[in-house]
């Protein structure tokens, strides 16, 4: 929990960490190596697997069906996240009074 009498040095300090943020998330996007490349699912081949196997390959199926073909584009998602709500809480601050600001 925050201190109440606790405020930043810098008031627009979370701003610039979301731009920073951002920013890395825009590079990652647009970066995206071979390295971490998902393998693709073969889904032609036929499956001779009954039971619990069966299921837990249906589950696994089912969870790389959502998942990014690149690992960096999760994680530049995710920047992309945390980035702009670090913006947009300290906008909202501003709007708040002053003991009740959280930056």
């Amino acid at each position: 929990m925050l201190d109440p009498d606790h405020h930043t040095p810098f008031p627009s300090s979370p701003v610039i960490a979301g731009i920073a943020l951002l920013g890395t998330a825009v590079l990652l996007r647009n970066w995206q190596p071979g390295a971490l490349d998902l393998p693709e699912a073969d889904s032609d081949r036929p499956h001779r697997d009954r039971g619990a196997r069966r299921a837990a390959r249906k589950a696994r199926d089912g969870i790389a069906a959502i998942m990014p073909r690149n690992l960096t584009r999760s994680v530049a998602r995710s920047l992309m996240i945390v980035g702009a709500s670090l913006i947009l809480m300290r906008a909202l601050d501003e709007l708040v009074e002053d003991e009740e600001s959280l930056f």
